[in-house]
């Protein structure tokens, strides 16, 4: 079964009913401008990144280990396809060099910081070519979660020890 949160007002002491987002963009913006509030130890790396299957990840992050995080975002209820979705986009990252990886810090950041750069301001580091992107992490971003969607995750996970996740 999934874990659900719920907001409450303090005031009326009540659940507050959930808003409607118009587009996922909107939420991408949302999330782009504020990544902690999915996780504060990710560093964005890029919106919108194409993928050698000519698809595009919502957001790519990575983490304090240089692991990626694939971020697939859905405004309404999770597809059953969006674990596919996820996992495809994930085997195109899988493979991707720091020099790659730098290149797309680089066109994030509108040329203006590079991803050693970033990367050592948001962990006190310098990043190690030999231990980027060891693993792909997978994160769905939805309203709600439909029930197949939850069983493949939870399979995926469980039985494969996949790192895919559903927020």
């Amino acid at each position: 079964m999934a874990i659900s949160q719920a907001i409450w007002s303090l005031d009326d002491q009540e659940e507050l009913q959930p808003a409607e987002l118009v587009s996922e963009k909107e939420l991408e913006d949302l999330l782009a401008d504020h990544i902690e509030i999915l996780d504060k130890n990710w560093l964005l790396i890029g919106r919108q990144v194409r993928t050698t299957a000519g698809k595009y990840i919502d957001l790519l992050c990575m983490d304090h280990d240089g692991d990626l995080i694939v971020v697939e975002l859905k405004k309404d209820l999770t597809p059953r396809e969006v674990t596919a979705q996820a996992i495809d986009y994930a085997s195109c990252m899988a493979e991707l060099t720091l020099e790659k990886l730098g290149e797309q810090y680089l066109q994030f950041s509108g040329g203006q910081v590079t991803l050693d750069e970033a990367y050592a301001k948001k962990y006190g580091a310098v990043l190690d070519e030999d231990s980027i992107n060891q693993n792909v992490k997978m994160v769905i971003v939805a309203a709600k979660m439909d029930d197949s969607t939850e069983r493949i995750i939870r399979y995926l996970r469980e039985k494969y020890g996949v790192d895919i996740n559903i927020l």
